[in-house]
């Protein structure tokens, strides 16, 4: 029998849930069977071994054991044994760079796995990273040290993108995406978000909601001026003033700066509710209670690129949710067919829709989650990209 290899890499600690996590086992559940074997290795200071991996599926292995790194020649002795740890493995190999890596691990990647080593190694491209210092703070003389990082971090970000060519492949997760990765190089394979929707949802006994009130939920990586949540809690505001009984609850990572400014102290009246960073459980326990799930993403050219993974989790749930017309989102989901869309940056639009599904929530819900359920099995069911995924590689 012949076997091969996958090896999907990064500076991410695969054993840790997150939207970029999910997204990479989900890519290993695919090529995963009796004849491919997929090791999620997260960038570390140890030399690799089998035994420091855990079989978390059939033929899926994470790195267990491990000291995570970032520094520059730990990097360096990480790909060596990368190497040397796939060269004792019989079969084929393929690598698998996923863009959760700083630039240091790309650039080595390029170097040593692909020009002196020949390895045929492949790039996941979900974001254009020279579009994410949009969200951070402008460059100010009062803050010299944090604003020589920022224009440092503008030709690094130049050079990830000069660093496509290189790669065997692209993986792009979006329309936008692909077209802008052919710029660099023309083998790309398009996979959207991925989900699975026979999965078993397991939650707990754990309250996340408001009783008697219209529970609207946002979970993951909580970014205000990315996910244009300032301007959605205004609509928010608007609805409560005008007699709706709302409560927004939110769980995920957050910087304490911004939830001190969009929870504060209990948020608006405890009107919106911060539950933490919630586990694999509780987070399936939040999202099952809310009665609507937002993305209420803004226009900027990194959303433009991007594509919500969180949206593969919220009709995992069997859940109604509302997104704005942002990347693929309007490919997928139909206004009043399988979910609800309205233009981003329009609080007005926002706030019409809103009030809409209120008013109708027990006459569209059922409607609404059967379309959206048989959305997510027939566009973003894994199973669907295993001989995509293996053709590509391959």
């Amino acid at each position: 029998m012949t076997f091969n290899n996958f090896y999907i890499y990064s500076n991410c600690d695969y054993l840790v849930k997150s939207a970029a996590t999910t997204r990479m086992l989900y890519y290993a559940k695919a090529l995963a069977d009796k004849e491919n074997r997929v090791y999620m290795v997260s960038c570390c200071s140890d030399k690799l071994a089998q035994d420091k991996f855990v079989e978390v599926e059939p033929n899926i292995f994470v790195l267990e054991r491990k000291k995570l790194t970032e520094k520059y020649f730990s990097i360096i002795s990480f790909l060596i044994s990368l190497n040397n740890f796939s060269k004792a493995k019989e079969g084929e190999n393929r690598f698998i760079l996923d863009p959760y890596s700083y630039f240091s691990l790309q650039l080595m990647s390029v170097f040593y796995m692909i020009f002196m080593k020949k390895h045929k190694v492949y790039y996941e491209l979900n974001e254009v990273v020279r579009h994410s210092s949009y969200f951070h703070d402008s460059v100010s003389f009062l803050r010299i040290k944090y604003s020589l990082k920022k224009m440092l971090y503008r030709p690094i970000f130049r050079i990830t993108d000069a660093l496509l060519p290189f790669y065997e492949g692209l993986i792009c997760i979006s329309t936008n995406i692909e077209a802008y990765g052919r710029r660099y190089n023309n083998n790309t394979l398009r996979i959207p978000i991925l989900t699975d929707p026979g999965i078993t949802i397991k939650t707990s006994s754990k309250t996340y909601m408001k009783k008697d009130f219209f529970n609207i939920g946002f979970s993951g990586s909580i970014v205000p001026s990315k996910e244009n949540l300032f301007e959605f809690v205004e609509v928010i505001k608007k609805l409560k003033k005008n007699g709706y009984k709302i409560a927004f609850n939110l769980c995920g990572t957050i910087s304490k700066k911004d939830k001190g400014i969009l929870v504060g102290d209990g948020g608006m009246d405890n009107t919106i509710k911060y539950y933490g960073n919630l586990d694999e459980r509780e987070l399936s326990g939040f999202l099952s209670q809310q009665d609507l799930l937002v993305v209420p993403r803004g226009y900027t050219l990194q959303n433009k690129y991007g594509f919500s993974t969180k949206l593969s989790d919220y009709l995992n749930h069997k859940k109604v949710v509302l997104v704005t017309n942002i990347s693929d989102n309007k490919l997928y989901i139909k206004d009043g067919i399988n979910g609800f869309v309205v233009p981003p940056n329009n609080k007005q639009m926002m706030y019409e829709k809103l009030i809409y599904i209120i008013d109708n929530f027990k006459e569209l819900e059922e409607y609404i989650i059967a379309n959206a359920y048989q959305t997510s099995k027939v566009k973003f069911d894994y199973r669907l990209y295993k001989e995509p995924l293996h053709s590509f590689l391959k």
